[in-house]
């Protein structure tokens, strides 16, 4: 009875370091202020292109490529909870799905099968033009999510907002940061 208690203890004490682990962007956990948060980007690397509303986006080299990254804070600033990658926009289908392509297959090698993937354009026609008018409609559905320790990771083709073009987007949310917003503005209304 006694080593079932210690393990149901030791057990217990895994779980809960698990919890309270945070989701990381490029080696820095999503966690702290928005100040403290970007100080650590800029560290890595990143420049600051501006501010919009809770968002703070800077641009930079993900995984050897091009892209602005976008930090969100609640609404007092102190709590980051999520971080957003956009890939820059192309009006070409192919281009779209060989990016998508290759960042899902990175993440599959990192934390296996996707917990969800739905990946599908009800174009008709294999035109890039028409492909791209779906994209542009807004019927194209091309994303796959992990669940990983401390977070989720979304990957998807979205709509730009230039005329007929389209952008990959990886989203990653910390879960405890996200529960936190949730309950601040659970209190608001």
């Amino acid at each position: 009875m006694k080593k079932i208690f210690v393990t149901l203890t030791v057990l217990l004490a895994a779980i809960n370091v698990l919890a309270q682990e945070h989701l990381s962007f490029k080696g820095v956990p999503i966690e702290g202020s928005m100040t403290e948060f970007c100080q650590k980007l800029k560290a890595k690397g990143f420049t600051s292109i501006g501010r919009e509303n809770n968002i703070t986006l800077f641009s930079g080299d993900f995984t050897g490529r091009k892209a602005t990254v976008g930090v969100t804070a609640t609404d007092d600033g102190k709590n980051v909870f999520a971080v957003v990658v956009l890939f820059d926009s192309s009006g070409e289908w192919n281009t779209l799905v060989s990016t998508y392509d290759y960042y899902k297959d990175l993440y599959i090698r990192k934390y296996g099968e996707p917990t969800v993937s739905r990946e599908n354009n009800p174009a008709r026609s294999d035109s890039n033009i028409a492909l791209m008018a779906e994209v542009y409609q807004g019927t194209v559905v091309y994303g796959s999510a992990w669940e990983v320790t401390g977070g989720d990771i979304q990957l998807s083709i979205e709509k730009a907002s230039g005329i007929y073009e389209g952008m990959v987007m990886i989203r990653y949310r910390d879960s405890q940061n996200v529960e936190a917003k949730i309950q601040n503005d659970l209190e608001d209304i």
